[in-house]
């Protein structure tokens, strides 16, 4: 029948979230550019995140982000963050080993 294959028989995307209900002949722009898409984080750090998603990710999620350590101001990864924090940083806080200083 002609309704299977018409172009203005109705489609819903298939993103997950999305639910949009377009024109058959509209749905492959529709996915493409669609907020509900999942896309592989652009800094490379492994992650499919739902482009709806990608600005939170890369500010606060993203393992490969930059972030500026808060003790010496250098600039690193976050993945990369807590072992310079706990054993790099020039400025970390170290236990003295003179007995009796603390």
């Amino acid at each position: 029948a002609h309704v299977a294959v018409c172009d203005y028989a109705e489609a819903t995307c298939p993103h997950a979230g999305c639910g949009a209900t377009v024109f058959r002949r509209d749905l492959e722009a529709h996915a493409a550019s669609c907020e509900w898409r999942v896309v592989p984080c652009p800094e490379g750090c492994g992650e499919d995140v739902t482009w709806r998603y990608l600005e939170r990710h890369l500010a606060t999620e993203c393992r490969k982000r930059e972030v500026v350590c808060g003790k010496c101001g250098t600039k690193r990864t976050a993945e990369e963050s807590e072992e310079h924090r706990k054993r790099h940083c020039p400025d970390r806080e170290v236990e003295c080993e003179v007995a009796g200083c603390g």
